[in-house]
């Protein structure tokens, strides 16, 4: 009776983040249908013209590295079960990320935003001024369009190739910590623990609440004429907000940064594939940091709880047991 129970246990464990996936792609396809097929049309072409491209380059650069005598053997051996994979990936991540962005765009309509002047506050207690004003001063303004280039197209490469990476990986441990890590971090970070901690960010604040705290912050990437995507970018996401209207990847939410979760996670998963590929991820992770406080989209304690979170959640979900 008691291994009847174990096994019970045991299957119930494997099937609960099946569950917990399409629970919450329900939730969002039930509270803005129409804006869910508008997020999930939108990212299967990102998923086709990315993701499955570079899982075939690393599917083909395993087998030459694997057996590079017969390479053809090995992925003649292997293909079937790694692009079954690859496709359950794109098809997991594609609705996944579709539900993400449909229920971030409901974050005000949950919680009104509230939480910035806290975090603002937080921000320059700590840092003895505000971190923004610090970045800016350090750093010139000539580098901040390869600041942009990092934050969004080279985020946005790495962000594919590791989901790529862990899809084809031969450790089912590495597999299991890394998908079950990204989802916790779109589903638990940026849903649940968003709602609760609804916040703009700094490139909204003065939008939002009013006054010039963060005038200064404005006034420099106004000024650098690299900006002028990331000021764009910031409008279409306002302009959502403020009327109402549907649009494709619109939503704006600060605390916890979804951009450091996913770079915390990317370095976790490549340290487990070499000591270099671990040190290039938390160079990168560092200068995502120093990237999104920059260019005013988070307070530095926004990447502060999200590094943390996700070291947290990767440690769980890395641990060896009988749940598969």
């Amino acid at each position: 009776m008691l291994n009847a129970i174990s096994t019970k246990g045991i299957a119930w464990t494997r099937l609960t983040p099946t569950v917990l996936f399409f629970a919450y792609v329900l939730a969002a396809v039930t509270t803005q249908p129409g804006l869910f097929l508008q997020n999930l049309r939108e990212f299967s072409l990102n998923i086709m013209f990315s993701l499955l491209p570079l899982g075939l380059l690393v599917t083909v650069g395993t087998s030459v590295a694997s057996q590079p005598q017969a390479p053809l053997q090995y992925l003649l051996r292997h293909g079937r079960t790694v692009g079954v994979r690859l496709l359950t990936t794109a098809v997991g991540v594609t609705f996944g990320i579709a539900a993400f962005w449909t229920l971030k765009f409901q974050i005000p309509m949950i919680v009104p935003f509230y939480l910035d002047p806290s975090l603002a506050t937080l921000d320059r207690a700590l840092h003895s001024g505000d971190p923004w004003q610090w970045m800016h001063w350090l750093i010139e303004d000539r580098a901040m369009g390869a600041l942009i280039l990092i934050y969004f197209p080279a985020w946005l490469f790495l962000y594919f190739a590791c989901i790529a990476l862990a899809a084809v990986h031969g450790d089912p441990l590495t597999r299991r910590a890394y998908f079950r890590t990204f989802a916790a971090i779109y589903a638990g970070l940026g849903t649940l623990m968003a709602v609760g901690a609804a916040s703009v960010g700094p490139i909204f604040y003065d939008r939002y609440y009013g006054g010039d705290r963060f005038s200064g912050l404005i006034d420099a990437l106004r000024s650098n004429e690299a900006s002028t995507p990331v000021l764009q970018i910031a409008d279409r996401l306002f302009i959502a907000y403020s009327s109402g209207a549907e649009d494709i990847f619109a939503g704006i939410s600060a605390m916890p940064s979804v951009h450091l979760a996913v770079a915390t996670l990317n370095a976790l998963f490549l340290r487990r594939i070499s000591a270099t590929a671990g040190a290039f991820g938390w160079v990168f992770v560092a200068l995502t940091a120093i990237g999104s406080v920059y260019l005013g989209w988070h307070y530095a304690v926004d990447g502060y709880m999200a590094i943390g979170t996700v070291v947290v959640i990767w440690k769980f979900a890395s641990m060896r047991g009988d749940n598969g």
